[in-house]
């Protein structure tokens, strides 16, 4: 998950990745299910020249490569993720390659891939910029596709200023996010509601981690940024587990 500098090492549930507090290795609602569903409205096929954007961990790419029979380049920001994705595949010996790259300039040729996605991210970068570099590096007949939160109709203004100061994310609405995609002119856009899965995952994620896991958590948080820094983390994890945010999955196709 590419992360802007300015929360890396801030209490954020961002931060907790990040620092390497958090060690999960699928780092968004309904996990690799979810990548898996996202897979499947892009087509993805044997052979495929997929591009993850914000590729993090490299758990959905190698994924991918061992499920799909693509073939694999991902790309983020995090130096300590590229190792760590590096690491992944070569373990698991899968075709997929990682890169420290910009997701607003991406240093391929238009029309590169046959698929494009980013899991979980773009709300937190550039999201028309990195959309449209998405757009343009993937071929004529080619699959944009994401899942990401939205904000439902009405969501209260302090809900948005509180997710945008702790962890820099910047949802769309559903409807906003259809029509970004349209806007960066992909058509024939396809969006699939999965608000369903973030909170199922939310509540898996801390099953997964324990009791004694989530209590060694908070006090490495404490340690790091102090109480004031625990309750600020709390804070965006209310946040996120509000149902003013919702969860979608949106796919474009290239002219």
């Amino acid at each position: 998950m590419e992360t802007p500098q300015s929360v890396i090492d801030t209490p954020s549930l961002e931060g907790l990745v990040e620092t390497g507090m958090l060690t999960l290795e699928s780092l968004h609602p309904g996990g690799i299910d979810t990548t898996a569903e996202l897979a499947k409205l892009c087509e993805v096929g044997e052979g495929d020249q997929v591009l993850d954007v914000a590729s993090g961990t490299g758990e959905s790419a190698c994924f991918l490569a061992e499920t799909f029979g693509a073939r694999l380049t991902g790309v983020d920001r995090s130096e300590a993720m590229i190792h760590r994705a590096t690491a992944k595949a070569q373990v698991r010996d899968v075709a997929a390659r990682f890169m420290k790259a910009d997701a607003a300039s991406l240093p391929f040729g238009d029309d590169t891939f046959d698929v494009a996605i980013c899991e979980c991210t773009l709300c937190l970068l550039d999201k028309a910029r990195v959309l449209g570099e998405m757009t343009r590096v993937v071929r004529s007949g080619g699959r944009v596709g994401m899942h990401d939160l939205y904000w439902q109709e009405g969501a209260p203004a302090d809900l948005k200023r509180t997710l945008h100061e702790i962890e820099g994310e910047d949802p769309e609405s559903l409807g906003g996010w259809r029509a970004m995609f349209e806007r960066a002119g992909l058509v024939q856009v396809t969006t699939v509601d999965r608000s369903n899965v973030k909170s199922q995952w939310m509540r898996e994620s801390r099953q997964r981690l324990g009791v004694m896991a989530q209590l060694e958590l908070l006090a490495k948080v404490v340690k790091r940024w102090g109480l004031a820094g625990a309750w600020q983390v709390l804070r965006s994890e209310r946040v996120l587990s509000s149902d003013s945010l919702g969860y979608v999955l949106v796919v474009g196709t290239k002219p």
